[in-house]
């Protein structure tokens, strides 16, 4: 072999050894993909994601003329209002002292379930100024008069103690006009009461009122996503199952209560434990519970029902959310916590989570029910010592849950309406002894 062909045979192995090189590098494939769906989880429990706007609604929207009140038959035109108001544009907010409510004799009041940060406002409302100053204190009512002349809205945001409001108008004639229609014609509306015997009045419906009993199969949540969800690492979450089913990494533990109906999650809390702002909690709660589709609300169409969950309760002192179950508009209730999802955060950080391991699926059917009518229920409390009238905060007419054991599923709920009084800060279903609704028949 001469020279010449020698090197012709070694650039051919050199040439067939570039392109075996690049054959390979194109086919290379780095196994980044592989780890990552390792470490990818499913965390989604069935339910969806909510907005701060979605989740806080007034438990009350009372329409003042004189001295008769007004409230609306069917909670979900409040919900559609509230929701029309939402997209109202606020203007020339002012920070005014105030001498308690407004005494105007045609007014609107809006009451929320507990007081809210000021400036929860930019999140629930519109402002036409986005630099709009907002104080640090918390309102739970919102007054709406009306200015005859421009046919413009006054809203009025009026702090816990009454002594300072935030006042904005709303310069929208059809919107004016469309509270006033509700003041003078009454439309969708009925009268209510007062009970005068609590720090601020409380309005119930002042006759009675028909509403259906209904039992539902459930949906369960699988337990495994919500170990995903709230674990740094799930993988290393051991799980004991003697007595109630426990789920540790070592440091955090979540155990399921009531045969499974029932989740409860701790976390070890930091000792340099500091309070956290108001509306930080309520964010990194939102996000926490969104990240894992929690919200497990249902609309069904079909049968003509909804199910959702909105906040009740926001305590500042503990940084500790409730949220409650609500049965087309109507507020539920059950002894044992499974119409409620509770969550308290220390230092950014979640160090308490409960809720229930069920959502609302399909109707086995019902009956309808009238309840007995609110003055019934104000002169019952007033003749009644085994209720304290000084203790007594809130009454409303809402939904008992309870869970029925069957040969058939595994278990159903019930959803039974009745009147609830919250006394010394807990609500409980007013006892009328052997006087039962009015069974009006099956739907």
């Amino acid at each position: 072999m001469n020279l010449e062909t020698a090197k012709s045979f070694i650039l051919t192995v050199l040439v067939g050894i570039s392109l075996l090189l690049t054959l390979g590098l194109w086919n290379y494939q780095p196994n980044d993909t592989l780890l990552n769906d390792q470490e990818e989880v499913d965390m989604d429990i069935g339910g969806s994601e909510v907005t701060q706007q979605e989740i806080v609604e007034p438990e009350s929207i009372i329409f003042h003329q004189f001295n008769k009140h007004y409230g609306f038959t069917d909670p979900s035109k409040r919900q559609s209002l509230y929701q029309d108001m939402q997209k109202w544009v606020l203007y020339n907010m002012e920070i005014m002292n105030a001498n308690g409510a407004p005494a105007n004799d045609y007014q609107v009041e809006v009451t929320f379930p507990d007081a809210l940060p000021m400036g929860i406002i930019t999140k629930i409302f519109k402002l036409n100024d986005d630099n709009t100053y907002l104080p640090d204190w918390s309102f739970n009512r919102m007054f709406i008069t009306f200015i005859p002349d421009s046919k413009a809205l006054r809203l009025q945001f009026l702090s816990e103690n009454g002594q300072k409001k935030a006042v904005a108008n709303v310069n929208d004639s059809k919107k004016y006009n469309l509270l006033w229609s509700y003041l003078t014609e009454h439309e969708d509306l009925e009268e209510y009461i007062a009970w005068d015997e609590s720090e601020t009045p409380i309005y119930i419906p002042s006759g009675s009122r028909e509403l259906t009993q209904r039992s539902f199969t459930v949906s369960t949540i699988n337990i495994d996503k919500l170990v995903n969800a709230l674990f740094n690492k799930p993988s290393i979450v051991s799980r004991a199952n003697k007595g109630e089913p426990y789920f540790s990494d070592s440091q955090s533990g979540m155990r399921l209560l009531q045969d499974g109906k029932l989740m409860k999650f701790d976390s070890p809390i930091s000792s340099n434990y500091e309070r956290m702002n108001q509306l930080d909690v309520l964010n990194y709660s939102i996000k926490n519970i969104n990240e894992h589709k929690g919200w497990t609300g249902i609309s069904n169409v079909q049968e003509g029902w909804r199910s959702e969950y909105n906040l009740e309760k926001l305590d500042l002192a503990s940084n500790r959310l409730l949220y409650r179950m609500f049965y087309n508009g109507y507020a539920v209730y059950n002894g044992s916590a499974l119409s409620t999802i509770e969550q308290e955060w220390h230092n950014l950080s979640l160090s308490q989570y409960q809720r229930p391991m069920f959502s609302l699926n399909s109707t086995l059917g019902g009956e309808t029910l009238e309840l007995q009518s609110g003055q019934s229920v104000i002169a019952f409390l007033q003749n009644n010592p085994k209720y304290n009238l000084d203790q007594i905060s809130d009454i409303k007419i809402g939904y008992d849950l309870t869970v029925q054991e069957s040969t058939s599923i595994k278990y159903y709920v019930r959803l039974e309406p009745a009147w609830f009084v919250n006394e010394s800060g807990s609500w409980k279903e007013l006892d009328f002894g052997d006087e039962i609704p009015l069974n009006k028949g099956g739907s």
